[in-house]
């Protein structure tokens, strides 16, 4: 069994791994035939997920449309610094208090 939580905040894989920092994957060529273990979330050779290059594309393109066709903003008052992210399972990380967010077309 992999342990695949350790992995993604392993020191050796990651410069400063406990923080969730997404934008160390911009500008970079993510290989995922199960070469680098940094990916093992995703599985690896003949038991990798066959969507993976699917799911991620349909993910980005998703999150820039709804980027582009709205305005995101806080509520009144809220400051951006106030989100802290917590560990969790699952498949994303947690935040201590919800955020909610105004969408205006």
């Amino acid at each position: 069994m992999v342990n695949t939580w350790a992995i993604g905040r392993d020191d050796e894989s990651w410069e400063n791994a406990e923080e969730f920092r997404p934008e160390r994957f911009l500008g970079r060529t993510i290989d995922y035939n199960g070469k680098d273990p940094r990916f093992l979330p995703f599985g690896a050779g003949r038991r990798g997920c066959p969507g993976i290059a699917f799911g991620t594309r349909l993910a980005e393109l998703t999150l820039a449309n709804m980027m582009y066709h709205f305005d995101w903003e806080l509520p009144d008052g809220q400051d951006p610094e106030s989100f802290e992210v917590v560990e969790s399972s699952g498949l994303s990380p947690g935040l201590k208090s919800a955020l909610i967010l105004g969408i205006k077309p």
